[in-house]
């Protein structure tokens, strides 16, 4: 009886839920069917009852849960007793094949393989042919010598880079636990005390290099970090292996954090470790520099280059709110957290050190405006670093500009305290608060923090939301992923209602109180909120996401208007919105907020030469959300200059920072394609612009 990746990691949901697991939630988070699943359950049983434990139990309608006894059982950590309990999947395998044969010294045979990966002779050896195949297209061939055994050949450049790719890969992965304890098992097998020492002294040592620089890693980093460390030391390399050009060298030896490595190597010697040669001084310094934090103190006396990045940030907000025809709310923290993420990124792309990211798909296919957005927005950082973003880079600035566009002026009462742990960073945790905020208007956030921090430190706290499995301390714990789908966001609701006795229905009547006294005078206070709160409790269900338009649901027939031409660009502006007007999308205060802007900020709304999109903040006038067309034959100035002249007036009444995005992304997309931007302008009739439009409305 074995328990594999998956039924580990179905125990592990059910085990780190408050409540019962339903089957769609498992079905959804595996990718398994229903039929799989029960399978699954019986597999698991049958090692718990083993163990002496009971049995995964069901609740009709809610789903599985276990026993408190179980719970209790389980409570120090999931960990299976004997390691043939766990069989590895092929991608494990092939990992541990190749960080085995990158971190020894010598060659490794074909019965250590096996042994480390506990498969047949015929299973090892299609491993290694995938392993081989794997790392071709790298520049890195395994090569077999008989009598010796199996070595990779390649430059050393390029093992490196394949190395810190496969640890970064099992540290980030959500279902590596196992993975991950078998790799320190690989690079410090407990073979004496000398191995222990050197594995506790490498742990105090990253903590104290924190504190020098002033920073707090992501747990991902600080593992990264000592595995790096075990790995040079225990391999006592003296020679050369990656050449850095000498007036990179210099730039590196005058950081904190090279002072940081120095200081550590002392220690080293002299508590009888072999120490690191100076250029491996050097690779550590360039990653402690691009690692990733949770949060770090800037002096606002920052070097050269540093002040450089802050103006870059702040053209890459600048350009998002101009893309996105939106204006964020604290700007300022908004600069300080992308400079936070921003250094280490910006040195991750100057020394190419490769980062993953898990999730990059997750952003894409639930936010993939803002990652477009983002990713034209971040050409700035491209021409400062003259390097091509990657996209796990561009997801993680995505995830701090998803998590501020989510953030709302709330006028409910908060009713309990909560603090996020999360381990992977301070784009995660701001992504996952402002998901939490929305989804619970009467919780507020306090706090942010990593495992390490919730561990060290007592919290004031009803609730604790975290990433990672952690033991129950002071307040219950609920688990979530740092992205919530639909299903998530279902499962979180429902716990806290479990926890606080379904309290969000007069939660939601404190909110709409708020509103109904922006608009009008309440008489009878008390009696109103009675109305409401019975109204609410026996309709009440969980709000979806609202709705995005495409740009064919905004910009139709009747939204489509042609001149060839007009005075000046107010009455540009007035008779663009007239479609707005009529359809009661906007008020004309919406109008004149719009006129306003371009009088005293300036002509920001030409986006691009021969257009324009006027818009304003919603609360000048937005009932709801719409966009019109008005294409002059004769261009409009709304400057002295040319190339604030527009032939293409878009009006856009945006009702919030995030609904109108998928539409204005298309639109983007569309005036961007050459050639495109002239068919608008030679345009004659609706259709003309339809057949455009439709073509980049795509679901």
């Amino acid at each position: 009886m074995v328990l594999d990746q998956r039924r580990t990691s179905i125990l592990n949901l059910i085990y780190q839920s408050n409540g019962a697991v339903s089957i769609d939630l498992l079905k959804e988070r595996l990718g398994v069917s229903q039929r799989t699943i029960y399978y699954d359950i019986d597999q698991i049983n049958g090692w718990l009852e083993r163990e002496g434990l009971s049995p995964v139990e069901k609740a009709y309608g809610k789903g599985f849960y276990l026993s408190e006894r179980t719970r209790d059982h389980l409570a120090s950590r999931l960990k299976l007793t004997d390691e043939w309990e766990y069989r590895l999947s092929r991608q494990e395998r092939i990992c541990i094949i190749l960080i085995s044969l990158l971190t020894q010294s010598e060659t490794s045979s074909l019965h250590d393989l096996m042994e480390r990966t506990q498969v047949s002779r015929g299973t090892i050896f299609r491993d290694i042919k995938k392993a081989a195949d794997s790392i071709n297209p790298l520049g890195i061939t395994l090569s077999y010598e008989k009598g010796s055994g199996y070595e990779l050949i390649g430059s050393e450049q390029a093992k490196r880079q394949l190395l810190t790719t496969l640890i970064s890969d099992v540290l980030s992965s959500k279902d590596s636990r196992h993975l991950h304890e078998k790799l320190y098992e690989m690079l410090n097998p407990s073979s004496g005390n000398t191995d222990d020492r050197l594995l506790i002294f490498l742990e105090n040592e990253v903590a104290s290099i924190e504190k020098k620089l002033n920073v707090s890693f992501t747990e991902e980093v600080v593992q990264f970090l000592i595995l790096q460390l075990l790995i040079v030391v225990k391999r006592k390399s003296d020679n050369s292996t990656v050449s850095i050009d000498e007036e990179e060298m210099n730039i590196l030896e005058k950081t904190n954090a090279y002072q940081a490595v120095e200081e550590l190597n002392d220690e080293l010697k002299k508590n009888g470790f072999h120490t690191l040669p100076f250029h491996e001084r050097l690779l550590l310094t360039m990653q402690l520099l691009g690692s990733r934090v949770h949060r770090e103190h800037i002096a606002s006396a920052g070097t050269k280059e540093i002040k450089q990045l802050q103006m870059v940030i702040k053209k890459i907000i600048d350009d998002f709110q101009l893309i996105g025809c939106l204006i964020f709310d604290d700007r300022k923290q908004l600069e300080e957290n992308l400079l936070t993420h921003l250094k280490p990124a910006y040195y991750r792309l100057k020394y190419s050190i490769p980062i993953t990211n898990s999730y990059l798909k997750d952003i894409q296919k639930q936010y993939p405006e803002v990652f477009y957005l983002t990713k034209r927005s971040l050409s700035h950082l491209e021409s400062f670093v003259g390097k091509t973003i990657p996209d796990e880079e561009i997801a993680y600035v995505a995830m701090h500009f998803g998590g501020w566009l989510s953030r709302k002026n709330q006028y409910v009462s908060k009713n309990y305290k909560a603090i996020v742990v999360c381990e992977n960073g301070i784009a995660a945790s701001g992504m996952l608060r402002s998901q939490l905020e929305t989804l619970l208007p009467e919780m507020m956030v306090t706090h942010t923090v990593s495992v390490r921090e919730y561990n060290r430190n007592p919290f004031d706290a009803d609730i604790v939301f975290s990433t990672s499995f952690i033991k129950q301390k002071w307040a219950p714990v609920i688990y979530v992923p740092a992205l919530l789908d639909e299903k998530d966001r279902e499962n979180v609701v429902q716990q806290v209602r479990n926890l606080f006795n379904d309290a969000e229905p007069a939660i939601e009547i404190d909110l709409l109180m708020a509103m109904i006294e922006e608009h009008a005078i309440i008489k009878q206070r008390e009696p109103l909120k009675e109305k409401l709160q019975h109204f609410i409790s026996s309709h009440h269900s969980l709000k979806k996401e609202a709705h995005k338009p495409m740009l064919d649901e905004l910009l139709t027939e009747e939204t489509i208007q042609f001149r060839k031409e007009l005075s000046n660009w107010e009455e540009a502006i007035q008779l663009a919105s007239a479609p707005l007007l009529a359809n009661e999308s906007i008020k004309p205060s919406y109008v004149e907020a719009m006129v306003k802007n371009v009088q005293e900020l300036g002509p920001y709304v030409v986006i691009a030469p021969n257009i324009a999109i006027p818009h304003a903040r919603p609360e000048y006038g937005v009932d709801k959300l719409g966009m019109s067309f008005l294409r002059v034959k004769s261009p409009v100035s709304f400057s002295n200059q040319e190339k604030h002249k527009a032939s293409l007036i878009i009006v856009l009444a945006a009702i919030d920072n995030e609904t109108h995005l998928k539409a204005l992304s298309q639109l983007t997309e569309l005036l961007s394609e050459p050639g495109n931007t002239e068919k608008l302008i030679q345009a004659e009739t609706a259709e003309d612009v339809l057949s455009l439009v439709k073509k980049y409305s795509l679901k």
